[in-house]
């Protein structure tokens, strides 16, 4: 939302009459007057006329637009404009025997206007808006929302709102003129023959009869090299095509998405109809996507199969205990056997029996990755080989020379002259852990270890980044995801100062070591004082105790919850839509109808609670299953369901009773997994439920309620998205990030303190974790059983600071993401020098981190606080589901994060409804029990209630209750309200 507009201002915007209810905090808010605005309204000498000024000053604060004069006032606003301005007040309801002369009416109106700033749109004014929307268009392509966009720029530069027919005229102009410039940009890149071969290819069936369009728009259904072999098929065609040969450089990543998810969405016979120009655009953004989209899942999946034949090798290791301790068994009784045979001289004993230890693997050191390696020269080797081959095609870059691709090159040398066996001279070197495989007297043995070896190097190189494709989203090269070096070097000076960071490298290190030292004194006294024990095994702290309760919580509690009340789930979305008007942000505009109204909440309700189309029905009784079908396919938008989480977040938070809930700075990110039908290529086995399962990681403020959610992959690491998830909102500002140690990295606390957030994790057994210092640090005696050997060294920081600077910048002004970045930086760019120093100073702050940690009760106490509160937002999340989360909702990302933003938007609608009933609930509490209604006892009162919400059964939607707030436009029909109960 744009700076300045606050969530329940935007839906009056541009309204052309009074709606017909207003609640208190909206007519405080529009209609209460400065000290000159009440000079301007008592210069009229008739009480009537001040109230008529004061109504068109109101409106126009309202909503930007001109009240006309046959509209009908609430009775309601003409007595709060009496209170306010001590005004007796008329006993009309209508503005038409007030402006009999339209002369007063123009006056009232050019007078609200000149006090409040407002004037008609003037030329040079229209020009700017079209500067602006030029600007816009590339970037938003709704045009509901883009009528938002213009609505608030005019309001926010004075400028009157006159009428819809124009904006939309201007907006029309815009879209056309970008795609008309969009369209000559692409002709630049892509010759016209070529375009031309592309938009048939597009329509022509392929030999299961599909169209390409459909065959390209498909998702994998598993993981299994069938489905690896079709992506690569679709490489392989689209790069004949030439669309990896002209990639487009002068188009967004963004604006191919958008056309190309348009394209997708649509029947290829309707592909056809469309405008010449508007075709060449999708038809080349889809094919582009499509090339990218279809690389980034065969590597992915390459990844992941990689990381299965290992794990099966691991098993079969693990597995086979008994077998081997059948060979040492057997071993036992040879060496026996020949110790009791006198005939043998001693040298011929001496040979028996270092044969014997040479079939048991000799002087070798047997560790369970080397009896993996063997394992997997046994097993898969033939899909290892046909993966490979693909592989072999693709075009890898690295940005130095790199093994995998020397390897690939060797490999594709062997696989074209057919010689299933290894050149005794071997090609590349890919671990030494692999020397004794590689020189095999077995030449296809080993060739079958420089298979594996190479496979196993290039997931390491595809997970540090060290190796990349150009045509792809997620795999492509780190210096592509930074800001370039040559707009680096002009703007770095305003980088360094955004992100407060000093030019001088040790202006960042020396505070940071003496804090750590400070820090290792606190412990060090803390230790002599016998409230923490530090022994060979690690930092002990005494198990904290429950938290005191104050008394007169548990009756404080009983007393709100008793007067909340239940209520039914369609009841619950209502009320906090007629607050925040959600349904008209996720619609782009005002329902037209009753059941327009219905099926946004449908499409909610489905992607939220898993439930199908035809079950939504089903539980919507007037509702068919193709409205609900399609009420999905707009409601995944993830920039709408964004914008409405934020509504019914502040909305939520604009409650006084939510500033005793916390300090408003903190937050806690952790994921909870979603049952998942298991034919999907992105489901993997949750380790607690044994099913499978997509994640949806979440950030819940420390004053409830969630301000940020994202889709992930179970068992990837989780420091990235924790770290995007704070950088990515507006909502709130957040300094410290709680979170599990699944979302915590050395290099991510490095990333994060440069980005001035502060990521403190609840470490998996952390007394055993050691504290690092520099070599110059004065460690105290008490503390050197718990000092690591390995010191940290932060003047490695130095040689790789402007670098390290240009990725945070990069980071935070979205050009990369945090979870691109940290993927890129984890254990596999070991030996990388930005990596190395970032683990350092991560170092560094660990040891900060944990020595407050024991240290300070109450800082321990407050993060644990945090975490919980993100447990029990998922309780209500898993109350709210229904069933598994079906394919056709993972067969695009677009879907996915519908999926995650719908149950976060109504779990925020539950946790918004009770912080309204908790508010109101208190206002009407007995004297005694209101006594305890302190911050010190609200703190522990949760506004997550489930318990009195109803989220099963039919959906019944009380459209009457509020009908005057959600559809001011529309006037009842009881009729029609009774046929769709």
């Amino acid at each position: 939302m744009e700076a300045g507009m606050r969530y329940w201002q935007t839906p009056y915007l541009g309204l052309r009459s009074i709606p017909k209810e207003l609640n208190q905090f909206e007519l405080n808010a529009f209609f209460s007057y400065s000290p000159k605005e009440r000079s301007t309204i008592f210069a009229k000498r008739d009480g009537l006329h001040r109230l008529a000024l004061a109504l068109q000053i109101g409106f126009i604060r309202m909503t930007g637009s001109l009240l006309t004069a046959v509209k009908v006032v609430p009775a309601e606003l003409w007595a709060h404009l009496g209170e306010t301005l001590g005004i007796e007040t008329p006993n009309i309801a209508s503005l038409r025997s007030l402006y009999r002369r339209h002369r007063t009416l123009f006056t009232h109106q050019n007078a609200a206007m000149e006090v409040l700033g407002f004037a008609r749109m003037s030329e040079h004014q229209r020009r700017a808006l079209v500067r602006y929307l030029r600007t816009e268009v590339m970037s938003e392509f709704d045009r509901h929302r883009l009528m938002t966009r213009v609505n608030i720029w005019l309001y926010e530069h004075g400028i009157l709102i006159e009428g819809e027919r124009p904006l939309k005229g201007a907006i029309a102009a815009a879209l056309k003129l970008a795609e008309d410039e969009l369209e000559g940009v692409i002709q630049q890149d892509v010759p016209a023959t070529m375009l031309a071969a592309w938009v048939q290819a597009c329509h022509e069936p392929d030999g299961k009869g599909l169209a390409m369009q459909e065959w390209l728009a498909q998702a994998p259904h598993r993981n299994s090299l069938p489905q690896i072999r079709e992506q690569f098929e679709r490489i392989q065609l689209l790069t004949q095509l030439g669309v990896a040969a002209h990639p487009m450089p002068s188009v967004s990543d963004h604006i191919k998405r958008h056309y190309a998810q348009a394209m997708a969405d649509r029947p290829p016979s309707v592909s056809k109809r469309l405008a010449d120009a508007r075709r060449t655009i999708e038809v080349s953004c889809f094919l582009h996507t499509a090339l990218c989209v279809a690389t980034d899942r065969l590597l992915a999946m390459t990844r992941q199969h990689i990381a299965d034949l290992w794990r099966k090798g691991m098993d079969a290791v693990t597995q086979s205990a008994e077998s081997r301790a059948r060979t040492l068994t057997a071993f036992a009784k040879e060496i026996r056997e020949l110790a009791l045979d006198s005939s043998l001289s001693e040298g011929d004993l001496r040979k028996a029996m270092l044969s014997a230890v040479e079939k048991v693997g000799g002087t070798k050191r047997i560790t369970r990755a080397r009896l993996t390696r063997e394992q997997l020269l046994i097993q898969n080797s033939r899909n290892s080989r046909s993966l490979l081959k693909m592989l072999c095609a693709l075009p890898f870059e690295s940005a130095s020379p790199h093994p995998v691709i020397q390897a690939m090159d060797a490999l594709r040398a062997i696989y074209q002259d057919r010689k299933p066996s290894l050149p005794e001279e071997i090609p590349v070197a890919l671990g030494k852990v692999w020397d004794d495989m590689l020189v095999d007297i077995d030449r296809q043995r080993a060739l079958q270890a420089f298979e594996v070896a190479t496979l196993l190097a290039m997931r390491r190189a595809l997970k540090s980044g060290s190796l990349y494709i150009g045509h792809s989203f997620s795999f492509r090269s780190r210096e592509s995801m930074l800001i370039p070096a040559d707009e680096w070097a002009k703007s770095k000076p305003q980088h360094y100062a955004r992100l407060k960071l000093p030019r001088d490298p040790k202006e960042f290190t020396e505070p940071l070591i003496k804090e750590v030292s400070r820090q290792l004194q606190a412990l060090d006294k803390a230790v002599k004082a016998g409230d923490v024990l530090v022994d060979t095994h690690g930092i002990h702290i005494p198990k904290a105790a429950a938290e005191d309760v104050p008394e007169g919580v548990s009756v404080l509690r009983d007393a709100l919850v008793e007067r909340i009340g239940a209520e039914e789930l369609p009841g619950v979305m209502m009320e906090v839509d007629s607050h925040t008007r959600f349904s008209w942000m996720l619609l782009g505009r005002e329902p037209r109808s009753v059941d327009e109204l219905r099926l946004v909440y449908a499409g909610l309700l489905a992607h939220g609670t898993a439930l199908s189309a035809a079950d939504t029905a089903r539980m919507m009784p007037g509702l068919s299953a193709q409205a609900v079908n399609q009420s999905m396919r707009w409601m995944a938008q993830e920039k709408r369901l964004r914008e409405a989480n934020a509504a019914v977040f502040e909305f939520m938070h604009s409650h006084p009773i939510a500033e005793s809930w916390g300090r408003a700075d903190l937050a806690s990110a952790d994921m909870m997994s979603r049952e998942t039908v298991k034919s999907s290529y992105l489901a993997r086995r949750d380790p607690r439920t044994k099913k499978k399962s997509i994640g949806i990681y979440t950030h819940i403020h420390d004053r409830w309620g969630i301000f940020y959610d994202q889709p992930i992959v179970l068992g990837e690491r989780q420091a990235g998205v924790a770290l995007e998830g704070v950088l990515r909102q507006d909502t709130v500002a957040i300094k410290q990030l709680a979170v599990d140690t699944h979302g915590q990295t050395e290099f991510s606390m490095f990333l994060g303190k440069t980005v001035q957030k502060d990521i403190c994790p609840r470490l998996r057994d952390a007394s055993a974790h050691k504290l690092y210092v520099t070599p110059e640090m004065e460690v105290p005696e008490g503390l050197s059983a718990v000092i690591a050997k390995n010191l940290a060294h932060p003047e490695r920081l130095e040689a790789v600071w402007d670098e390290c600077v240009r990725m945070a910048a990069s980071t935070l002004m979205g050009k990369a993401s945090a979870v691109d970045i940290l993927s890129r930086f984890g254990s596999a760019a070991k030996g990388d020098a930005l990596y190395d120093a970032g683990v350092q100073i991560g170092r560094l702050l660990l040891t900060l981190f944990l020595c407050r940690w024991f240290t300070l009760p109450e800082f321990r106490r407050e993060i644990l606080r945090t975490l919980n509160h993100g447990e029990r937002v998922h309780v209500l999340e898993h109350a709210l589901e229904t069933g598994k989360v079906p394919r056709h909702q993972l067969n695009a990302a677009i879907r996915l994060r519908g999926v995650s933003s719908s149950i976060t938007l109504l779990s925020n609608i539950v946790m918004a409804w009770t912080t309204t009933r908790m508010q109101q609930s208190l206002a009407g509490l007995p004297k005694d029990i209101g006594a305890h209604a302190v911050p010190e006892n609200l703190r522990h009162i949760a506004p997550i209630q489930e318990g009195l919400i109803n989220f099963r059964g039919l959906f019944v939607f009380p459209i009457e209750r509020y009908m005057a707030r959600l559809l001011p436009g529309l006037q009842p029909v009881r009729s029609v309200l009774r046929g769709i109960r």
